[in-house]
C-alpha cells in the first residue's frame, strides 16, 4: 500500500509526543496497535474470502467440464458401432481359398464335412500315445522292456 520509512515514523513519534503529552502518548500508542492488529486481520480475512471463492470457482468450471462428456458418450457409440463391423467382417468366411474372381459364377464346393477328418488325418504322421500320454506314471517304454539276452549269472 504505502510506504513509511525510518524517518517518517520519528516525525510521527515527535508529533505524537507534542500534541498528546508524555501521560497519554503510551494508551494512544496501545489502541493505535490494536487498532492496526483489528485493519490487518480484516486485510487477510478479505484475502482468504477472495482466494476461496476463485477456488469455488475454478471447481465449478471443472465440473461444468466433466459435466459436458456428450462428446465422449457420442465417441462411445462410434467405437461400439466399429466393433459390431470388425465382429461382423471376422465372423464372414468370405470366399473359399484358391477361389478368384471371374474364374467362376460361384465359388467351389468344399469337400463334405465326413471326408475332411480322414483327409487330414491321412497327412498328419504318426504319433506314439503312449509315450506322450500324461497321464502315464513312471519311467518311458523303453526303460521299461526287458533285454533280449538273460543276464549272465555272476556264479559259475
Amino acid at each position: 500500500m504505502f510506504e513509511m520509512g525510518f524517518w517518517e515514523l520519528v516525525l510521527v513519534a515527535v508529533v505524537a509526543l507534542i500534541v498528546v503529552g508524555p501521560e497519554k502518548l503510551p494508551g494512544v500508542a496501545r489502541t493505535a496497535g490494536l487498532w492496526v492488529g483489528k485493519a490487518r486481520r480484516m486485510v487477510a480475512d478479505v484475502k482468504a474470502e477472495v482466494d476461496r471463492e476463485l477456488q469455488l470457482e475454478e471447481l465449478k468450471q471443472s465440473f461444468r467440464q466433466q459435466a459436458d462428456l456428450g462428446g465422449l458418450k457420442d465417441f462411445s457409440q462410434k467405437m461400439k458401432s466399429l466393433e459390431r463391423d470388425i465382429q461382423a467382417e471376422f465372423n464372414d468366411p468370405g470366399p473359399p481359398p484358391g477361389w478368384r474372381p471371374g474364374s467362376a459364377i460361384e465359388p467351389p464346393l468344399e469337400a463334405t464335412p465326413s471326408s475332411a477328418p480322414a483327409a487330414v488325418a491321412a497327412s498328419l504322421p504318426p504319433v506314439d500315445l503312449a509315450k506322450n500320454d500324461p497321464k502315464r506314471v513312471g519311467p518311458p517304454p523303453a526303460v521299461l522292456s526287458r533285454p533280449s539276452a538273460p543276464p549272465a549269472d555272476p556264479n559259475p
